[in-house]
């Protein structure tokens, strides 16, 4: 009998909507993505079949941009089939997940979408799950078996550096400020503004419905001051736009943005480029965990890329040591 080869690297495989950011992770790893045979049916159902994985350690990565629901169909349907081919481990790699923000109903007669979808990805076969910078901290909470495994990976190596590089160096920091969206976001930016040495403030808002909030005041010295803004996320970029310009009508030199996620649902572009003609934003930047518009002016956003960071977290896991001892 012909001695089993013993598993020398991890497979990667990805859905349609991150291709680009999975030949990514594969490049920094030294692989090569596998390829995944997507079958869209008339009524829009959907079939995946993968290549030999038997035995293997397989890593589905696939971020949850618009289409949602179709991003997050087709990732379970590649973990089932890995499943189905005898893959022997499958991480469910979501550079960002869908219904992040679904982390509390608000009240007993609605869906509960945020441990809905993350139960669908182990009932597809998915033994553990990676994703980067969680909207909600309990999402490790919301899987039903403790045996599956949840790692969340923290994108502020790529940030620090990205802020150190183009805004720091360049000009010092003599009068810059780390400035928090919102309360909830003050005890990650405390991180930030201790990683740089910096003083910090925050925009308080009242949230008044769905993507809405108006701002309330701003806690902390801003006036003559370069404010670097730093949030998890921007989607219609209506709060982000009205902070910045409570900001700058409070004395600001200039105000920075920078976020994990670019979701920028309509109209974020619109409002992203008119504050950034105006004066009201200085800079804009978010990492490639989604895929920016088509119709993004070129310019108007940089990206920072967290693909190193997630193979190198993909390479932890698959030697068997641990994923959190990298931001230590």
């Amino acid at each position: 009998m012909k001695a089993r080869e013993l598993r020398t690297q991890p497979e990667i495989l990805a859905g349609s909507y991150s291709q680009d950011f999975a030949d990514q992770v594969a490049h920094h790893l030294g692989l090569k993505l596998g390829k995944v045979a997507m079958t869209q049916f008339a009524n829009t159902e959907i079939k995946a079949e993968v290549p030999s994985v038997r035995g293997n350690d397989v890593f589905v990565i696939q971020s949850h941009g618009a289409p949602v629901n179709e991003a997050i169909m087709e990732q379970a349907a590649i973990i089932n089939a890995a499943r189905r081919a005898s893959a022997r481990d499958i991480t469910a790699v979501m550079p960002y997940r869908g219904y992040g923000r679904a982390d509390k109903p608000d009240n007993s007669h609605e869906s509960y979408m945020g441990p809905l979808t993350m139960r669908l990805f182990e009932s597809a076969g998915a033994n553990r799950i990676i994703e980067v910078d969680p909207h909600a901290g309990q999402s490790a909470g919301f899987l039903r078996s403790t045996s599956t495994e949840y790692t969340a990976i923290p994108s502020s190596p790529a940030i620090q550096e990205h802020i150190q590089k183009t805004i720091l160096d360049p000009f010092g920091d003599e009068d810059v400020v780390i400035v928090s969206p919102d309360s909830g976001r003050a005890k990650l930016n405390r991180l930030y503004a201790q990683h740089f040495n910096l003083p910090r403030a925050i925009v308080d808002k009242v949230r008044t419905g769905t993507n809405q909030a108006e701002v309330s005041e701003v806690v902390g010295k801003v006036k003559d001051l370069r404010c670097i803004v730093i949030d998890d996320m921007v989607d219609t970029a209506g709060t982000l736009v009205q902070g910045a310009e409570a900001l700058m009508d409070l004395g600001a030199k200039e105000v920075n943005f920078v976020a994990t996620h670019g979701v920028l649902s309509d109209p974020a572009i619109e409002r992203l480029t008119a504050a950034k003609r105006d004066g009201i934003l200085a800079s804009i930047a978010v990492t490639n965990t989604l895929n920016l518009p088509p119709e993004t002016p070129d310019g108007l956003i940089d990206t920072i890329s967290v693909a190193p960071l997630v193979g190198d977290a993909i390479r932890k896991v698959f030697q068997d040591e641990s994923v959190s001892a990298m931001f230590k």
